[in-house]
């Protein structure tokens, strides 16, 4: 018999196409929740509807004619209405406002104009205030968040098509002045201040230039060289504050008025407190304990250790949302995550500092702890944004087997065969 030809299909030598990939499964929702700051959320929550409830009590039967769980029920309806807000806008995500810049310009808008009507109601009645529709909307509370959502979005859509770093300061600090400027004249000194530490923090989240950093804290310099001697006649209280603060600071046994009582407050709570409702400084000595003054009541009531167990639920909620913000997916998902963040536990930095005598008292809220709609519903509202960014963040990493793909360490910690290394004989069977 003659050679044998093989025959070779020309196809058999042609490389085949690489298999299409199959795509990740979705994501389960449980997968996709942030369980810890969601935790740390639900735990400050309940520590501050126990202090209200405590603190509100008090202060409807002595001060107010109005029933004994008048604000103990008008609470709760905010955590449910907070709660509602809080899952709607965790659930819809921050992509709509990447999509659609222009529904936080018209939120903007809304904000803005709030704010001109309660000027405008101001000068009509000759009188200052600062709610609208009958105490039950602060318009302040809502120019807050919704400054760092306009510079979220404002920062990562428009920064490209800035000429230069003096456009951009100019433009971000007629921004924020706009909505501090508002915000200062119906007065509230405290939280005008607030809105425009928050608009330079946007600008240094995002990277601000050392230029802008320099400009912004000699400016910062200034102003509190003219502002600090003009305070006498603009805003007596705020040279009260101050002098109380450094009276603190030098001899904390001659501090007189508010810081006083609250001083004393948490030296007759001791380490663990006098339990509560027990607390008798809520009744006659703190003004406002159920707002401005809760901190005090708590360091009475729960005792020292009782008040740093709030600043570490604050310290946690801290450092989970900037790790949130450092794993965020996109720019303005870091940028939405850091500045909500920082916004809240400086707020509560600022009260609980101001309490104790550490920080001249600036007059903030203490998010979650101080009682008023406006600001619980918008902190709730705000976290749901963190909440979607934490959620984008593990999609995005489930989706590219980041934390779930499996590692194989080959090494004796492991309890697995080592590795030949080369020229070893592999064992027979091996």
């Amino acid at each position: 018999m003659g050679p044998r030809i093989a025959i070779v299909r020309p196809e058999a030598n042609e490389p085949r196409p690489p298999r299409p990939k199959p795509e990740a499964p979705p994501t389960p929702w449980w997968a996709a929740v942030d369980w810890p700051l969601l935790l740390i959320i639900l735990a400050l929550l309940v520590e501050g509807t126990v202090a209200i409830y405590s603190t509100s009590v008090a202060f409807a039967v002595t001060r107010t004619d109005k029933p004994a769980f008048y604000f103990v029920v008008r609470h709760a309806v905010f955590v449910a209405v907070g709660l509602m807000l809080m899952l709607i806008v965790w659930r819809v995500g921050y992509a709509p406002l990447r999509a659609r810049p222009r529904l936080v310009a018209v939120l903007a808008a809304g904000v803005v104009a709030s704010l001109l009507v309660l000027l405008l109601r101001n000068r009509l009645a000759g009188t200052t205030g600062r709610t609208l529709l009958g105490g039950s909307l602060q318009p302040a509370e809502f120019a807050k968040p919704v400054l760092i959502v306009y510079l979220a979005v404002w920062l990562t859509t428009r920064r490209r098509e800035m000429p230069n770093w003096r456009y951009e300061l100019v433009s971000v600090g007629a921004i924020t002045g706009i909505f501090a400027l508002l915000v200062l004249l119906q007065p509230d000194l405290s939280a005008a201040a607030t809105v425009f530490a928050l608009g330079m923090m946007m600008l240094f989240l995002a990277g601000a230039h050392s230029k802008q950093v320099v400009f912004t804290l000699g400016v910062a310099v200034l102003v509190l060289a003219v502002g600090i001697p003009a305070m006498r006649w603009i805003y007596p209280v705020g040279v009260t504050r101050f002098r109380d603060f450094w009276i603190a600071l030098r001899t904390p046994a001659q501090v007189e008025g508010h810081l006083r009582e609250a001083i004393w407050a948490f030296l007759r709570g001791g380490w663990f407190g006098v339990g509560i409702g027990e607390g008798q400084s809520k009744f006659y000595y703190l003004p406002l304990p159920h707002t401005d003054s809760v901190f005090a009541v708590i360091g009475e009531e729960w005792g020292v250790l009782g008040a740093i167990l709030v600043v570490g639920t604050f310290g946690l909620l801290l450092w989970r949302g900037l790790k949130v913000a450092t794993e965020a997916p996109d720019p303005m998902g870091r940028l939405l995550a850091g500045g909500i963040i920082l916004w809240l536990v400086g707020e509560a930095v600022l009260n609980m500092a101001g309490i104790v005598g550490l920080l001249p008292e600036a007059g903030n809220v203490m998010p979650f702890f101080s009682y008023g709609g406006s600001n619980l519903t918008v902190t709730l509202a705000s976290l749901g944004l963190v909440l979607s960014v934490a959620g984008e963040a593990r999609r995005a990493s489930r989706a590219q087997g980041g934390p779930n793909r499996a590692v194989v360490d080959l090494r004796r910690g492991n309890r697995r065969r080592r590795v030949s290394r080369a020229g070893r004989m592999a064992a027979p069977g091996a």
